[in-house]
């Protein structure tokens, strides 16, 4: 997702409503078996100190697998992302008039990720399987 910084100079901020594709790569060595629907909304400013400032709310549907059957479970996630990316001047010479935040977005998305899910309507306890059997005293 790049962002125009031409126009965010000229406007000193740009509202944001868009829907972002993550390429595989991004969660290649992860649980993630996919993201999905993922949707950007919120705005991107110049602040009094021209430092570039982010207020969005991502939101978004994670495909992961199940800690027990491996099944695809899907997981939606909702985050609040408010930071300052750094002086306005900076990314206007270095980066030729755009800015590439699906980085930064990623960042902050992945913290979203849970250690562990379940499918709904599993038992975790299990007590048997194929070959063993819970003995208890």
């Amino acid at each position: 997702m790049k962002i125009d910084l031409f126009k965010l100079n000229n406007y000193n901020y740009l509202d944001i409503d868009e829907f972002v594709d993550f390429p595989s790569d991004f969660y290649r060595n992860m649980d993630v078996r996919e993201i999905k629907d993922v949707k950007v909304t919120g705005t991107i400013s110049i602040n009094n100190l021209d430092e570039i400032e982010t207020n969005l709310e991502v939101s978004g549907t994670f495909i992961l697998p199940c800690a027990i059957t491996l099944e695809d479970v899907l997981y939606d996630f909702k985050t609040n992302i408010e930071e300052i990316l750094g002086n306005f001047n900076d990314f206007y010479l270095k980066n030729k008039n755009t800015l590439d935040i699906l980085p930064f977005l990623w960042e902050n998305i992945v913290s979203e990720v849970p250690m562990r899910v379940v499918k709904e309507g599993i038992s975790v306890t299990k007590t048997y399987g194929d070959g063993w059997e819970l003995v208890s005293e």
